[in-house]
């Protein structure tokens, strides 16, 4: 008989592999979620245009302020998220005078990716004019070296002094944490900077892919059975309480020091986090797999027979796939044909009565409801998608041509019906995502006295 803890190794092993999908966006293309939530909102009537400030100049011109409050946010880190891992006295970010290094030492005190790009451009959604702006390359906004998924959008360059609508930073900034922020930063990820930021070992998703490493920070699992964390108590470290706290506070902070730009570019940054919680996948590791067959799986392969665990994992990360992928590209043409009453646009302007921003609301109300809804997410993928895409553990979605044209696949297949029953449960999930991102914004702006 197997030992007790070779047991849990198994079921570790099998819940690292099964908790990364082969994408990790939360919801793809954020802007496309953003502005349609955010534009009818009256707050705009009061916020005047910002001047376009390259990260550099801010740094430069707010430092001494900026070591004070790093210090403090560090601090009520500690005090304040529970399974918060706390920040290397040596990356503590200190006002040195020194141009040269200001990025680098900003970067680490943050803990991101030091090979981030963060330039001056905007996020343009279908439709959008250039306004004669020049066009930028992805690979001059992203570090990631797959570039592919980022060629359907535009992307153009602005320059410093450049006045600006608020709303558009914010759109903007709001997809920038998947353009590479937490790739890398665990000491199992082979860089430098890994073994310096102090988070450990990985303790799930694969390290060994490009994307894998970001999992802990985009994804939250606060509602397993406790037997799940029993044997799997990795799952608890995650860092997207941290990343949605720092950015709210750095946010303010831009704020309160005239730097309005950086506040809405932080603001969208931390709004990115917050809306990763409205997507199921990303609360739930196992959604459709119960506790007891998890357990069951996991001892068929400590005997021997892994393939059960291993058509699991595919199955979850296929229907991952679809699920975004449906969502971007129904989303896209609604936005291209001007197409205001359709369910995911009305949605977005109609959510679900806003619940003030909090670590209580984060965990308890924000959180519980996508873990919740993930099973009913996973049931209506299984029953109205094509079986190839969601139930043939044989293949990868992402390499089917079929994805690429998902709703003419899934019609063809199933029909109206089934197109009508997954545009239902997204948009029902959309309506969570447009309050979760209003709460957020409510309470940088209260917070801030704007």
């Amino acid at each position: 008989m197997k030992s007790r803890s070779t047991a849990k190794i198994s079921i570790f092993l099998f819940l690292l592999t099964l908790v990364f999908p082969a994408r990790l966006d939360g919801w793809s293309e954020h802007p496309l979620l953003v502005r349609p939530a955010l534009k009818d909102l009256q707050v705009w009537n009061k916020m005047d245009p910002v001047k376009a400030v390259s990260l550099h100049t801010f740094l430069a011109e707010t430092e001494k302020e900026l070591a004070v409050f790093l210090a403090g946010q560090e601090a009520w880190s500690k005090t304040n998220l529970p399974d918060y891992t706390p920040c290397p006295e040596g990356l503590a970010f200190k006002a040195t005078g020194n141009p040269d290094d200001i990025l680098l030492r900003f970067y680490k005190a943050i803990r991101i990716n030091p090979n981030v790009k963060i330039p001056l451009y905007l996020h343009l959604l279908p439709n959008d004019s250039k306004e004669g702006r020049p066009v930028a390359s992805p690979s001059d906004i992203t570090s990631l070296e797959d570039v592919s998924s980022f060629l359907r959008t535009t992307y153009v360059w602005i320059k410093e002094g450049e006045i600006l609508s608020p709303l558009d930073v914010l759109c903007t900034a709001s997809d920038e944490p998947d353009y590479g922020f937490d790739l890398g930063l665990f000491e199992d990820n082979n860089t430098d900077y890994g073994k310096q930021y102090g988070f450990g070992a990985q303790p799930f998703g694969n390290p060994n892919l490009e994307y894998g490493s970001q999992a802990p920070f985009h994804m939250g699992f606060y509602h397993e059975a406790a037997i799940v964390y029993k044997f799997g108590s990795f799952l608890k470290h995650t860092y997207l309480d941290y990343r949605i706290f720092l950015f709210k506070a750095l946010s303010e902070f831009a704020f309160r020091h005239q730097q309005p730009y950086w506040g809405w570019r932080f603001m969208g940054w931390g709004m990115h986090y917050m809306g990763d919680v409205s997507m199921p996948y990303h609360m739930k590791p196992l959604p459709g797999v119960s506790t007891t067959r998890l357990m069951w799986i996991s001892v068929k392969s400590m005997i021997g027979a892994p393939k059960a665990q291993e058509n699991a994992t595919q199955l979850v990360s296929n229907r991952h796939t679809v699920l975004e992928e449906f969502q971007l590209q129904v989303l896209r043409k609604a936005l291209i044909d001007n197409n205001a009453s359709h369910p995911f646009l009305l949605a977005l302007k109609n959510p679900v009565t806003t619940v003030p921003f909090s670590y209580d609301f984060l965990i308890n109300v924000a959180t519980r409801q996508s873990a919740s809804q993930a099973i009913t997410v996973d049931k209506v993928l299984k029953e109205n998608m094509p079986f190839r895409l969601v139930s043939d553990p044989a293949v990868e979605a992402s390499d089917l041509p079929e994805t690429h044209r998902i709703v003419a696949c899934i019609t063809e297949e199933k029909g109206q019906k089934a197109i009508d029953e997954i545009t239902g449960i997204i948009a029902k999930q959309l309506q969570q995502y447009s309050m979760h991102i209003r709460s957020f914004m409510e309470a940088v702006l209260d917070d801030s006295g704007l």
